[in-house]
């Protein structure tokens, strides 16, 4: 028995592999799935409007709530991307043989709109203050001590931001890069969940959407925690600071 189920995992293997050459060759799944991140973005970036819009000033909190609504949305993306599908899996029929399948990309017509979350905000700034002389120094280490510790915070801003912004662009990277692979054993195994493979009827199905999240949730949970913490202790710095529109405004009005 254990002999049938290592056979039937091998081809199932095999199965996705051929079907991911064959999205390599005919199709653009990367660009394919450049669209969706895209689309995903632009949604994000509506909800986070959104909820500012309506009183919801906590960083943390909404960018907590436009992660979890961004991946629900790239899910259901990739759901309208294999009802493209539908047909030729029904075309398909009740073969002996196993599918040739000839995979053409889905016509993907997305016009999104994507940005970074914005907003409006104050700020505010630390004058210099006049040299005191302590003990007869013209250098005074509490005096350079605060004023190392205001560079620091100065310098913390943008590198929380930048921190943000390689997240966002690491994650969707790994998941444009993984897009033949992901797409290809999405196809399988709906393929399998409808019966359509006969020689491996046998073979345990898994749903496409358990696939989906293994493939992604890793990318889209590292987003979610480092944005959430970010938007803490960006607001943690600038109390006044809304969003990330803010934080950009307060950093090139101190640099100026």
């Amino acid at each position: 028995m254990k002999k049938i189920k290592i056979q039937l995992s091998f081809s199932r293997k095999n199965e996705i592999n051929r079907f991911q050459r064959k999205l390599e060759k005919d199709g653009f799944p990367r660009v394919q799935m450049s669209l969706l991140v895209f689309i995903t973005s632009g949604i994000a970036f509506l909800t986070s409007y959104t909820l500012l819009s309506k009183g919801l000033n906590s960083m943390p909190i909404r960018y907590f709530i436009v992660c979890l609504v961004a991946y629900g949305v790239f899910l259901l993306l990739l759901w309208l991307w294999l009802r493209t599908k539908a047909e030729d899996f029904i075309d398909l029929g009740d073969t002996g043989n196993l599918p040739q399948i000839d995979i053409l990309p889905p016509n993907l017509d997305f016009n999104g709109g994507g940005g970074e979350f914005g907003g409006a905000g104050a700020s505010g700034s630390i004058d210099d203050s006049p040299s005191i002389g302590f003990m007869g120094n013209d250098e005074n280490p509490v005096i350079e001590a605060i004023g190392a510790a205001g560079e620091a915070e100065e310098f913390a801003l943008p590198l929380i931001v930048l921190i943000i912004i390689v997240t966002v662009v690491l994650s969707s990277v790994f998941v444009i890069y993984s897009a033949p692979i992901l797409f290809a054993e999405l196809m399988v195994d709906s393929l399998l969940a409808a019966g359509l493979y006969r020689k491996l009827k046998g073979t345990q199905t898994q749903h496409w959407l358990s696939t989906a999240i293994k493939r992604t949730i890793c990318p889209f949970l590292i987003t979610t925690v480092v944005s959430t913490i970010s938007g803490y202790f960006l607001q943690l710095y600038e109390p006044t600071a809304n969003s990330i529109g803010d934080i950009l405004t307060i950093i090139n009005a101190t640099s100026k």
